[in-house]
Protein backbone atom coordinates (compact mmCIF):
# COMPACT_ATOMS: atom_id res chain seq x y z
CA UNK A 1 0.00 0.00 0.00
CA UNK A 2 2.88 2.42 0.16
CA UNK A 3 3.63 2.18 -3.19
CA UNK A 4 6.83 0.47 -3.53
CA UNK A 5 5.65 -1.33 -6.03
CA UNK A 6 5.13 2.00 -8.39
CA UNK A 7 1.29 1.23 -8.59
CA UNK A 8 1.33 5.30 -8.84
CA UNK A 9 -1.36 5.71 -6.45
CA UNK A 10 1.14 7.83 -4.23
CA UNK A 11 -1.48 6.84 -1.08
CA UNK A 12 1.55 7.50 1.10
CA UNK A 13 1.05 11.25 0.56
CA UNK A 14 -1.36 11.18 3.27
CA UNK A 15 1.85 10.37 5.46
CA UNK A 16 4.25 12.68 3.94
CA UNK A 17 7.78 12.09 2.70
CA UNK A 18 9.73 13.35 5.21
CA UNK A 19 12.58 15.76 3.77
CA UNK A 20 15.13 15.39 6.46
CA UNK A 21 17.97 15.69 5.38
CA UNK A 22 17.21 17.31 2.25
CA UNK A 23 16.40 15.62 -0.84
CA UNK A 24 14.86 12.61 1.39
CA UNK A 25 11.78 13.38 -0.40
CA UNK A 26 12.85 13.10 -3.61
CA UNK A 27 14.41 9.61 -3.19
CA UNK A 28 11.56 8.51 -1.48
CA UNK A 29 8.34 9.71 -4.44
CA UNK A 30 11.65 8.60 -7.20
CA UNK A 31 11.16 4.93 -5.44
CA UNK A 32 7.37 5.04 -6.38
CA UNK A 33 6.23 6.85 -8.98
CA UNK A 34 7.95 8.57 -12.45
CA UNK A 35 6.24 11.77 -12.00
CA UNK A 36 8.93 13.97 -9.91
CA UNK A 37 7.22 17.40 -10.57
CA UNK A 38 5.33 19.12 -7.89
CA UNK A 39 2.84 21.15 -9.71
CA UNK A 40 1.68 18.26 -11.46
CA UNK A 41 1.62 15.99 -8.14
CA UNK A 42 -0.15 19.37 -6.19
CA UNK A 43 2.83 18.58 -3.52
CA UNK A 44 4.18 21.26 -1.56
CA UNK A 45 7.01 21.20 1.12
CA UNK A 46 5.39 22.37 4.61
CA UNK A 47 6.76 21.52 8.03
CA UNK A 48 4.31 19.72 9.44
CA UNK A 49 4.61 16.63 11.61
CA UNK A 50 7.52 16.92 14.82
CA UNK A 51 8.04 20.50 12.85
CA UNK A 52 10.03 18.91 10.54
CA UNK A 53 10.01 19.36 6.47
CA UNK A 54 7.26 17.27 4.89
CA UNK A 55 6.65 16.65 0.97
CA UNK A 56 1.97 16.68 1.45
CA UNK A 57 -0.44 16.84 -1.19
CA UNK A 58 -2.06 20.55 -1.03
CA UNK A 59 -5.25 18.84 -0.41
CA UNK A 60 -3.99 17.19 2.70
CA UNK A 61 -2.68 20.56 4.72
CA UNK A 62 -6.41 20.97 6.16
CA UNK A 63 -6.14 18.02 7.78
CA UNK A 64 -2.78 18.29 9.16
CA UNK A 65 -3.31 22.10 10.19
CA UNK A 66 -7.24 20.82 12.32
CA UNK A 67 -5.36 17.81 13.86
CA UNK A 68 -1.65 19.42 14.72
CA UNK A 69 -3.22 22.62 15.87
CA UNK A 70 -2.86 22.46 19.96
CA UNK A 71 -6.57 22.39 21.62
CA UNK A 72 -5.07 23.04 25.33
CA UNK A 73 -1.68 24.61 26.83
CA UNK A 74 -0.51 20.59 27.37
CA UNK A 75 -0.69 19.72 23.60
CA UNK A 76 1.02 23.22 23.08
CA UNK A 77 3.77 22.54 25.85
CA UNK A 78 4.56 19.09 23.46
CA UNK A 79 5.44 21.66 20.83
CA UNK A 80 8.54 22.89 23.06
CA UNK A 81 9.40 20.33 25.53
CA UNK A 82 10.65 21.46 28.85
CA UNK A 83 9.85 25.20 28.51
CA UNK A 84 6.80 24.93 30.35
CA UNK A 85 5.05 26.97 27.87
CA UNK A 86 1.35 27.99 27.96
CA UNK A 87 -0.53 30.60 26.27
CA UNK A 88 -2.21 28.71 23.79
CA UNK A 89 -5.03 31.12 23.32
CA UNK A 90 -2.58 33.35 21.78
CA UNK A 91 -1.47 30.74 19.00
CA UNK A 92 -4.01 32.59 16.31
CA UNK A 93 -2.00 35.73 17.29
CA UNK A 94 1.05 34.21 16.27
CA UNK A 95 0.00 32.64 13.27
CA UNK A 96 -1.75 35.91 12.11
CA UNK A 97 1.97 37.89 12.61
CA UNK A 98 3.56 35.79 10.91
CA UNK A 99 1.16 36.59 7.71
CA UNK A 100 1.13 40.43 8.41
CA UNK A 101 4.96 40.79 8.91
CA UNK A 102 6.28 38.12 6.44
CA UNK A 103 9.42 39.95 4.76
CA UNK A 104 9.26 40.15 1.31
CA UNK A 105 8.16 37.06 -0.65
CA UNK A 106 10.57 34.45 0.65
CA UNK A 107 12.70 34.55 3.46
CA UNK A 108 14.40 32.36 5.50
CA UNK A 109 13.43 30.76 9.20
CA UNK A 110 16.06 32.97 10.76
CA UNK A 111 14.61 36.38 8.72
CA UNK A 112 11.15 35.38 9.52
CA UNK A 113 11.87 34.52 13.17
CA UNK A 114 13.14 38.13 13.53
CA UNK A 115 10.48 39.50 12.20
CA UNK A 116 8.18 38.34 14.48
CA UNK A 117 10.03 37.76 17.53
CA UNK A 118 9.57 40.97 18.71
CA UNK A 119 5.95 41.35 18.15
CA UNK A 120 5.07 38.00 19.16
CA UNK A 121 3.02 37.22 22.52
CA UNK A 122 5.59 36.63 25.48
CA UNK A 123 3.92 33.07 27.05
CA UNK A 124 5.51 31.77 23.24
CA UNK A 125 8.78 33.42 23.29
CA UNK A 126 11.92 32.96 25.14
CA UNK A 127 14.89 35.63 25.74
CA UNK A 128 18.05 34.74 23.97
CA UNK A 129 21.36 36.13 25.75
CA UNK A 130 23.29 35.15 22.59
CA UNK A 131 21.46 37.33 20.36
CA UNK A 132 20.37 39.52 23.01
CA UNK A 133 16.30 39.85 21.31
CA UNK A 134 13.18 37.48 21.85
CA UNK A 135 12.89 34.19 19.82
CA UNK A 136 9.54 32.42 19.54
CA UNK A 137 9.96 28.81 20.57
CA UNK A 138 11.33 26.57 17.92
CA UNK A 139 8.79 24.22 17.66
CA UNK A 140 6.13 26.62 18.25
CA UNK A 141 6.98 28.91 15.18
CA UNK A 142 7.15 25.86 12.98
CA UNK A 143 3.98 24.64 14.05
CA UNK A 144 2.46 28.45 13.52
CA UNK A 145 4.12 28.37 9.71
CA UNK A 146 1.89 25.42 9.24
CA UNK A 147 -1.64 26.92 10.57
CA UNK A 148 -0.68 30.18 8.95
CA UNK A 149 -0.72 29.22 5.60
CA UNK A 150 3.30 29.58 4.85
CA UNK A 151 4.86 26.80 2.28
CA UNK A 152 8.49 25.90 1.78
CA UNK A 153 10.70 26.39 -1.44
CA UNK A 154 10.37 22.75 -3.19
CA UNK A 155 14.44 21.92 -2.59
CA UNK A 156 17.10 23.25 -0.75
CA UNK A 157 18.83 22.53 2.12
CA UNK A 158 17.93 25.44 3.77
CA UNK A 159 14.54 26.21 5.25
CA UNK A 160 13.22 28.68 2.70
CA UNK A 161 9.83 29.81 3.21
CA UNK A 162 7.26 31.65 0.57
CA UNK A 163 4.96 34.33 1.34
CA UNK A 164 1.41 32.88 2.31
CA UNK A 165 -0.66 33.68 -0.73
CA UNK A 166 -5.06 34.19 -0.36
CA UNK A 167 -6.94 34.18 2.55
CA UNK A 168 -5.78 33.17 5.85
CA UNK A 169 -6.76 29.19 6.51
CA UNK A 170 -9.75 28.95 8.64
CA UNK A 171 -9.56 27.55 12.15
CA UNK A 172 -11.64 23.93 12.02
CA UNK A 173 -13.22 22.39 15.02
CA UNK A 174 -11.03 18.49 15.99
CA UNK A 175 -12.38 16.34 13.57
CA UNK A 176 -12.14 12.37 12.90
CA UNK A 177 -8.43 11.19 13.67
CA UNK A 178 -7.68 11.31 10.29
CA UNK A 179 -3.63 11.19 10.47
CA UNK A 180 -3.88 8.08 12.58
CA UNK A 181 -5.98 6.22 10.44
CA UNK A 182 -4.10 6.80 7.40
CA UNK A 183 -1.21 6.06 10.17
CA UNK A 184 -2.16 2.82 11.03
CA UNK A 185 -3.79 1.53 7.43
CA UNK A 186 -0.16 1.89 5.85
CA UNK A 187 2.29 1.39 8.40
CA UNK A 188 0.36 -0.95 10.89
CA UNK A 189 0.38 -3.55 12.76
CA UNK A 190 1.90 -1.21 15.02
CA UNK A 191 1.99 -0.44 18.83
CA UNK A 192 0.62 2.85 20.15
CA UNK A 193 4.06 4.09 20.95
CA UNK A 194 5.01 3.54 17.25
CA UNK A 195 2.36 5.99 16.57
CA UNK A 196 2.71 8.08 18.75
CA UNK A 197 6.38 8.45 17.99
CA UNK A 198 5.57 9.27 14.36
CA UNK A 199 3.12 11.87 15.20
CA UNK A 200 5.11 14.17 17.68
CA UNK A 201 2.96 16.70 19.56
CA UNK A 202 -0.93 16.25 18.53
CA UNK A 203 -3.73 14.57 19.31
CA UNK A 204 -3.81 10.77 20.46
CA UNK A 205 -7.72 10.96 20.96
CA UNK A 206 -9.91 9.48 20.03
CA UNK A 207 -8.13 6.55 18.66
CA UNK A 208 -9.71 5.26 16.02
CA UNK A 209 -11.20 1.42 16.65
CA UNK A 210 -8.36 -1.09 16.78
CA UNK A 211 -7.94 -4.51 16.83
CA UNK A 212 -4.88 -6.98 18.53
CA UNK A 213 -2.66 -9.50 15.99
CA UNK A 214 -0.03 -11.32 17.25
CA UNK A 215 3.75 -10.84 15.33
CA UNK A 216 6.17 -13.29 16.27
CA UNK A 217 4.73 -13.44 19.29
CA UNK A 218 4.17 -10.07 19.97
CA UNK A 219 0.73 -8.22 20.42
CA UNK A 220 0.70 -5.67 17.44
CA UNK A 221 -2.30 -3.56 16.16
CA UNK A 222 -4.50 -3.14 13.33
CA UNK A 223 -7.25 -0.71 12.41
CA UNK A 224 -10.72 -2.77 12.92
CA UNK A 225 -11.25 -3.24 9.38
CA UNK A 226 -7.84 -3.74 8.42
CA UNK A 227 -7.56 -7.15 6.32
CA UNK A 228 -4.39 -9.45 6.59
CA UNK A 229 -3.86 -10.14 3.07
CA UNK A 230 -1.04 -12.18 1.09
CA UNK A 231 1.49 -9.26 0.24
CA UNK A 232 3.34 -9.30 -3.28
CA UNK A 233 6.83 -10.01 -3.50
CA UNK A 234 8.84 -7.05 -2.24
CA UNK A 235 10.87 -4.99 -4.63
CA UNK A 236 14.26 -7.31 -4.70
CA UNK A 237 16.59 -4.41 -3.79
CA UNK A 238 15.62 -1.13 -2.35
CA UNK A 239 17.77 2.42 -1.19
CA UNK A 240 15.72 4.20 0.92
CA UNK A 241 16.43 7.60 2.72
CA UNK A 242 16.36 8.20 6.04
CA UNK A 243 13.42 8.21 7.84
CA UNK A 244 11.18 6.61 4.20
CA UNK A 245 7.71 5.78 5.66
CA UNK A 246 8.74 2.39 4.64
CA UNK A 247 10.72 2.28 8.26
CA UNK A 248 8.04 3.85 10.62
CA UNK A 249 6.63 0.20 12.01
CA UNK A 250 8.51 -1.37 14.93
CA UNK A 251 11.78 -1.10 14.28
CA UNK A 252 12.40 -4.96 15.03
CA UNK A 253 9.82 -6.09 12.69
CA UNK A 254 11.55 -3.83 9.93
CA UNK A 255 15.21 -4.58 10.92
CA UNK A 256 15.64 -7.92 12.87
CA UNK A 257 19.11 -6.94 13.11
CA UNK A 258 19.95 -5.08 16.12
CA UNK A 259 23.48 -4.20 15.08
CA UNK A 260 21.62 -2.78 11.61
CA UNK A 261 18.96 -0.94 13.65
CA UNK A 262 21.37 0.39 15.82
CA UNK A 263 23.18 2.13 12.71
CA UNK A 264 19.77 2.99 11.14
CA UNK A 265 18.01 4.86 13.39
CA UNK A 266 20.50 7.76 15.19
CA UNK A 267 19.63 10.91 16.65
CA UNK A 268 21.23 12.79 14.09
CA UNK A 269 22.53 12.02 10.65
CA UNK A 270 20.98 8.62 9.83
CA UNK A 271 22.24 6.86 6.90
CA UNK A 272 20.09 5.36 4.50
CA UNK A 273 18.52 2.11 4.52
CA UNK A 274 19.07 -0.78 2.37
CA UNK A 275 16.19 -2.89 1.91
CA UNK A 276 16.31 -6.71 0.37
CA UNK A 277 13.36 -8.88 0.16
CA UNK A 278 11.30 -6.56 2.26
CA UNK A 279 14.22 -6.21 5.50
CA UNK A 280 16.49 -3.71 6.06
CA UNK A 281 20.04 -5.59 5.89
CA UNK A 282 22.31 -2.47 6.02
CA UNK A 283 22.39 1.13 5.60
CA UNK A 284 24.15 3.52 2.91
CA UNK A 285 25.68 6.69 2.66
CA UNK A 286 26.29 8.78 -0.57
CA UNK A 287 28.62 11.84 -1.49
CA UNK A 288 29.89 13.55 -4.38
CA UNK A 289 32.90 14.68 -5.94
CA UNK A 290 32.98 16.35 -9.36
CA UNK A 291 30.90 14.26 -11.48
CA UNK A 292 30.40 10.92 -8.93
CA UNK A 293 28.35 10.33 -6.97
CA UNK A 294 29.51 6.94 -4.99
CA UNK A 295 26.99 5.08 -2.90
CA UNK A 296 28.82 3.46 -0.21
CA UNK A 297 26.94 0.31 1.01
CA UNK A 298 27.44 -1.24 4.44
CA UNK A 299 25.50 -4.41 4.19
CA UNK A 300 26.43 -8.35 4.60
CA UNK A 301 28.73 -8.98 1.36
CA UNK A 302 27.05 -11.44 -1.08
CA UNK A 303 23.53 -10.17 0.49
CA UNK A 304 23.12 -7.27 -1.81
CA UNK A 305 22.35 -8.34 -5.63
CA UNK A 306 24.82 -6.33 -7.16
CA UNK A 307 22.97 -5.34 -10.67
CA UNK A 308 19.64 -4.35 -8.73
CA UNK A 309 21.76 -2.07 -6.54
CA UNK A 310 23.73 -0.40 -9.40
CA UNK A 311 20.11 -0.27 -10.66
CA UNK A 312 19.14 1.68 -7.22
CA UNK A 313 22.39 4.23 -7.63
CA UNK A 314 21.69 5.10 -10.96
CA UNK A 315 18.08 6.00 -9.65
CA UNK A 316 20.05 8.43 -6.52
CA UNK A 317 21.96 9.67 -9.16
CA UNK A 318 18.86 11.07 -11.42
CA UNK A 319 16.66 12.01 -8.34
CA UNK A 320 20.15 14.23 -7.27
CA UNK A 321 21.38 15.33 -10.27
CA UNK A 322 19.85 14.23 -13.57
CA UNK A 323 21.89 13.13 -16.15
CA UNK A 324 25.55 14.90 -15.00
CA UNK A 325 26.21 12.20 -12.42
CA UNK A 326 27.89 9.35 -12.35
CA UNK A 327 27.20 6.55 -9.86
CA UNK A 328 29.78 4.67 -8.15
CA UNK A 329 28.85 1.64 -5.76
CA UNK A 330 31.33 0.89 -2.97
CA UNK A 331 30.41 -2.42 -0.72
CA UNK A 332 32.02 -1.99 2.75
Amino acid sequence: MQGLHRDERLDVLALGLQDTPPGSAAVSLAQRTTRRDHDALDAVRVLSLRGAPHLHRRADLPVLRRELRPRSDAQLAEWAPGHGVTGVEHVDALVELIRSEFPGDTATKGELSAAVGSRAPRELTRWCEGCGAEHVLDGVFRLCTLLAGVELEPAGSRLVFRRPQGPPPPVEPPGEPTLLTAYLRLVGPVTRQDARTWLGAGPRDPWPELRSVVVDERVLLLLHDAGLLPAPDPPRVLLLPPRDPYLLGPRWLVAPDADVARRLWRPVGSPGAVVVDGVVTGTWRSSTTGRTMTVEVDAPRGTTPRRELAAQAELLAHVRGADALEPHVVVV
